[in-house]
């Protein structure tokens, strides 16, 4: 993988590494992608939870 060494959105010089352009504030494509990740993580922690719950729940209603 290359490393961005330029802002997609204004052209300014990125520093190495970084997440945001100095310049406009504009996020990098590897932040993008972080967050990209970060939300889907976070959407499946949410799914598992529900799915444990609605679990719970059903097992309780059975054993009335």
């Amino acid at each position: 993988m290359q490393v961005q060494v330029a802002c997609d959105w204004c052209g300014g010089e990125l520093v190495p590494g970084a997440a945001y352009c100095e310049l406009c504030g504009a996020r990098t494509r590897k932040a993008r992608r972080l967050v990209r990740l970060a939300v889907r993580v976070e959407l499946l922690f949410l799914l598992l939870v529900v799915a444990v719950v609605v679990g719970f729940t059903w097992i309780y209603s059975v054993q009335k």
